[in-house]
């Protein structure tokens, strides 16, 4: 593939509200302040994953989803997906609440039903930074003692989750991909994220 199915080059200058690529106040607010957002270069074949409800397709204008964690440690990010499930084991948990806590993802945004892996097939220019710690509802008007037990009951392999009203108080880190489209990735896995089981299989620790 050439230059032309790469997405942009990235400054540190983009990283804006308003700005050359068009990103929201909400995308730049998504990021914590303790640490500064750099632009990394990400390899063809750099694993990537996310959480999400659904299979994250892509968008016909938007291009696919921005937001992604890498699967193997990275930089400052120590764990990776892999941590991630081994703290979920730890805590007795399932990935999906796992990773709702260290990711800040609020309960009102997104089920985080499923475990989505893509592979890069180009270089990739990407923001990274830690997450923004969040309330557990973005929405006090949105809580619902149903939906908070619908995303916290126990997965295949785990218990209960317990989540705090803060969530994302502890360090983790993502990448924002501007521009990113379904030619410069291969999708590889979408695994139930509340079947440890499977997960497990996946990573090779069963």
């Amino acid at each position: 593939m050439g230059d032309n199915v790469k997405n942009p080059p990235l400054s540190i200058s983009d990283f804006k509200a308003n700005g050359r690529l068009h990103l929201r106040q909400s995308d730049v607010d998504a990021f914590g302040t303790t640490k500064p957002v750099r632009v990394v270069e990400l390899p063809a074949g750099f694993r990537l994953f996310k959480l999400t409800k659904g299979e994250a397709p892509a968008h016909p204008t938007y291009g696919v989803t921005p937001w992604w964690s890498p699967v193997l440690p990275y930089r400052e990010d120590y764990e990776g997906a892999l941590g991630r499930y081994h703290q979920a084991k730890l805590n007795k948990i399932d990935m999906s609440a796992m990773v709702r806590y260290m990711s800040a993802v609020c309960i009102d945004w997104n089920d985080l039903d499923n475990y989505i892996e893509v592979v890069t097939q180009v270089p990739i220019s990407a923001f990274w930074g830690t997450f923004a710690a969040q309330k557990k509802w973005s929405d006090a008007g949105k809580k619902s003692l149903h939906k908070e037990r619908q995303v916290s009951v126990s997965g295949i392999g785990a218990e209960d989750a317990r989540l705090p009203d803060d969530i994302g108080v502890l360090e983790a880190w993502q990448f924002f991909i501007p521009k990113l489209k379904d030619e410069h990735i291969t999708r590889h896995s979408i695994i139930n994220a509340h079947d440890m089981v499977a997960l497990g299989i996946h990573f090779g620790f069963v």
